[in-house]
This record gives C-alpha cells, structure tokens and sequence, in this order.
C-alpha cells in the first residue's frame, strides 16, 4: 500500500510541475507568446524529468526485464522518453533560426559556443561511467563507430550529442555560410536524411534516428511561424481534437510495431530480420513525434505553462539527461550491464526515484553552471554586454 502511495504522489508531483501556474487563454484570445524562451524553456524542464521517469521505468518494469526484478507503477513511461526527445530537437531548431534572424553576430563563434557545452558534461560524465566499470571490473571496450550493429557504448546515453552537433554544424553551414534560407533548410534536409541513412546502414538502435527530423520541422515553424500559427487558429477544434485522437493511436501503434512486419491483415513477429521490423516500428515513431508537437503546439496556443520550478529545470536540461543516468544505474538491479551488482539496489520504485532524482538534480545544476561559464568564453563581447 506505502509502496502505491508513493508512485500516486510521483504522478501527483508531475502534474504539478507542468500545470503549476498555468494561464488559460480567453475565448477568442490566444497565447501568442507560445513558443517564446520562457515557456518552451519550461516545457523542456518537464520534458527533462519525464525521460528521467523513462529510464528509471526501463530499470523496474519494461518488458524485457527479468521477471523476478520487474516493479510495476511507471509503466506508462517505458516508452515516454523519444517524444519527449522530439520535443528538444523542436524548440532547438525553432529558437536558432529565431535567433539567427535577430541577432547580426550570431553566427560568431557559433560552432565553439554552441558545441563546448555539449562536451564538458558528456565528457565529465563519461568518465563517472568508467569509473564505475573500474568499480566492478567491467571490460572498458570502445566500439568502432562504422560496426554494423552491436553498438555499446561506454556513455548508454551519448547518442543525443553526436546527432546534436551534426545538426548545429549542418545550421551553420546552411544559414551562417550560405546565407540563403533555402540553402540551409536544404543543408540541413540533407544532412538529416544522411544522418538517418548512417544510423540505418549501420544499425544503430532506432532511437539514434526516431526524433532527429524534428530539428528541421523546429526550423520550418519558426520561418513560417505567424502563417503557421494562424493556419492552426483556423477550424482551431477539429484540429485539436483529431491530434488528440491520433495521438494515442499513433503511440499505440509506434509501441508495438517494433521488432514486426506488417502482412496483408496483421503484424507478425519478425524473427530473421528484426531490425527491418525495428523500422517499422520506427515510421510509426516519426509519425507520433509529429503528432504530439503538433498537440502541444495547439495546446500552447490557449495555454501558457511555466512556474518557478519547471523554470529551474529547463536551466540544466542536457546535463540532467546526461547525468541522471549514472544514478539509475548505481541504484538499479544491476550496473551498466548484468549481472554486475549495483553500489545499491534500491527495491522500493518510489524511492529509487526520489535517490535517482535527489542526486542527480543538484550535480546536474552545478555541472550547468560551469557549462554556462564556458560557452560565454567564447561567446563574441558584444553578447556578454
């Protein structure tokens, strides 16, 4: 009962943290302001949390779990953690055009501004990774990143950084070189394209790929941005209630797709080529990560959120994803990799949240801080007046 109670007071917590302080918009008024700094900033710090929740949830109760260490009670969470991705690859590349077109020097600097943050926490936190397989004796091996498959590497969670600095550098050379805003949405369509292709001929886990589009859709918004928002305010119910019915449907079916092959009439497990029932699963995906922006885009039209607390995390969103993860493996069942023991194992779900989330939240802030120092070192002098 004590163990139940604890995971209704999480789900009470999440709901406060994203409807906290939330403004509803009059009828026939909008909330224009919907996709500035503040609110998407706030919008991600719940984001933030919630891929947390996701890989604490892929810890207790995802299916591919041994039986006897499965707890129930996140299990909403197991797959929550790409639309949550997709989100980030959105705003980002919403916000650079927004900035690239307002600010003159912004180009600048622009690759070391943009990538040195990226790479501090990444490497910092890749050390702790091999400090805990040093810990328990776990074999350091570094995989060949041109290997078809099997790619294991030290940082579980590095994938993000790899696909974020191809996309700052496609930016870069598509509207700080070009200049053309045609050149660099074609710059940046074709790397991404490129970009998926590789993982694919690779076979990297789709989760490498799944969300990586969303950059580019980030960029056409923010350049269409008053003829996309006034599009939406057009037959604005029908709009918001079909997303919320394809949304589900969508997620359901990206959920359990995975690993099948679609006949004439169902979806029969692809046991010889999984990974091609891997992709289509992966269409599925890319279709509901389109869906639930579009749903949050119409959402955040009537609806401002945004309170002290979501405001908090959306300061340290990219180092709570990469250091949450260190936690969830130190007090999960195993450690990196099984069967190698944990520092402890946290049985309690509620609990192993709230250690993941106690530790993690105050390095990551503080890691945030010393990121921010140094992406203002190389930041043009102008900026920092």
């Amino acid at each position: 009962m004590i163990e139940k109670i604890g995971i209704i007071l999480w789900y009470v917590a999440l709901a406060a943290l994203l409807f906290a302080g939330v403004k509803f918009s009059k009828k026939k008024e909008w909330n224009t302001d919907n996709m500035s700094f503040d609110q998407t900033k706030c919008f991600l710090g719940f984001c933030a949390v919630i891929i947390c929740f996701h890989h604490i949830a892929q810890f207790t109760c995802a299916g591919w779990l041994n039986p006897k260490y499965i707890r129930h009670g996140l299990d909403v969470f197991v797959t929550a953690g790409y639309p949550m991705v997709a989100m980030f690859l959105f705003c980002s590349g919403f916000g650079l055009y927004k900035s690239a077109k307002a600010k003159p020097d912004f180009f600048k600097r622009f690759l070391p501004v943009r990538i040195v943050p990226l790479l501090i926490p990444t490497l910092l936190t890749y050390l702790a990774y091999i400090y805990l397989r040093h810990l328990r004796d776990i074999p350091i091996t570094f995989n060949k990143i041109f290997s078809v498959g099997n790619h294991n590497f030290l940082h579980p969670f590095i994938w993000y950084i790899p696909c974020m600095i191809v996309l700052y550098i496609a930016f870069y050379v598509g509207f700080g070189l070009f200049k053309k805003d045609w050149a660099g949405i074609l710059t940046v369509a074709l790397v991404t394209a490129g970009w998926i292709a590789f993982c694919i001929i690779f076979r990297y886990g789709t989760w490498w790929f799944n969300t990586a589009h969303m950059f580019l859709i980030g960029i056409l918004v923010s350049k269409y941005e008053q003829k996309f928002f006034e599009s939406c305010k057009k037959l604005y119910a029908l709009r918001l209630i079909g997303t919320i019915i394809i949304c589900p449907i969508l997620w359901y079916v990206a959920d359990n797709a995975g690993g099948y092959y679609i006949t004439s009439n169902k979806l029969v497990w692809n046991e010889i080529n999984g990974y091609k029932g891997d992709l289509v699963g992966c269409v599925f995906q890319i279709l509901y990560t389109l869906a639930f922006m579009s749903l949050y885009y119409l959402i955040s039209m009537k609806m401002k959120v945004g309170n002290p607390v979501s405001r908090f995390f959306g300061k340290f969103t990219l180092e709570l994803y990469l250091i949450h993860g260190i936690f969830v493996n130190m007090f999960g069942f195993y450690m990196i990799q099984e069967p190698t023991k944990p520092i402890y194992y946290i049985k309690s779900v509620p609990l192993y949240v709230l250690v993941v989330l106690a530790c993690a939240i105050p390095v990551s802030f503080g890691l945030s801080i010393l990121d921010k120092k140094a992406g203002k070192l190389f930041r043009p002098k102008k900026a920092n007046k």
